[in-house]
C-alpha cells in the first residue's frame, strides 16, 4: 500500500475511535437530562476530544513523512494532507446528505447524531428536539453541515504544522554540518 492510502486508512481508523469515544461521551451526558452546564460540557468535551484525536493522528502521519523527508530528500506535497483532511470530512457529510434527502425520516434525524458523534450536542442543540427535520428552521438545519470543517481542520493543522516545523529543523541542522 503506498504512503497516501496508508495515512488515509489511519485518518479513518482515528475517526472511527473518535467516533466510539464521543459517542460514549455523549450517551453518558445524555444520561443526565437536559441541564445547560451539562449540554456545553458536552459540547466542549466532545469538540475537544475529537479534535485532539484526530490533530493527533495528523501529527502521527506528519512524522513518518518527515522520516521520509530524512532519508529520501523528498518533501511532501501540501496537497496530500489537504486531500485527507477533505476525505475526512466525508462520513459526516455523506450522512448529512441522507439527512437532506430524507427530511421527512424522524429516523434520519435520529441516526444522525449518532453517526456524527463527535457533535451530538452541538445537533441536539441545533434541532431542538424538532421531528422530523424539516421542521428544523433552514439556518439550523444548514449550520448542522459545518462541524466537519473542523475535522478537516485538525487534520490538516496537526499535520502541517508538525511536518513544516520537523523538515525546518533537519534542514537546519543540515546546514549547519
Amino acid at each position: 500500500m503506498n504512503r497516501f492510502g496508508k495515512h488515509l486508512a489511519v485518518c479513518f481508523g482515528w475517526l472511527l475511535i473518535s467516533e466510539i469515544l464521543c459517542l460514549i461521551l455523549g450517551i453518558s451526558i445524555a444520561i443526565l437530562r437536559n441541564p445547560v452546564i451539562v449540554r456545553g460540557a458536552g459540547i466542549l468535551f466532545g469538540a475537544a476530544a475529537h479534535i485532539l484525536l484526530i490533530g493527533n493522528a495528523a501529527q502521527k502521519t506528519a512524522d513518518e513523512d518527515a522520516v521520509f523527508y530524512r532519508t529520501s530528500g523528498k518533501r511532501t506535497k501540501p496537497v496530500k494532507p489537504l486531500l485527507i483532511a477533505l476525505c475526512s470530512m466525508l462520513p459526516a457529510c455523506a450522512t448529512y446528505l441522507l439527512l437532506r434527502l430524507n427530511p421527512e425520516s424522524t429516523l434520519m434525524l435520529n441516526l444522525f447524531p449518532l453517526l456524527n458523534a463527535p457533535f451530538i450536542q452541538i445537533h441536539r442543540l441545533l434541532t431542538g428536539g424538532a421531528e422530523p427535520f424539516s421542521a428544523v428552521e433552514p439556518l439550523r438545519g444548514w449550520l448542522m453541515a459545518f462541524p466537519p470543517l473542523l475535522t478537516a481542520a485538525a487534520w490538516f493543522l496537526g499535520y502541517e504544522l508538525r511536518y513544516l516545523r520537523s523538515c525546518a529543523e533537519f534542514d537546519a541542522k543540515r546546514n549547519r554540518a
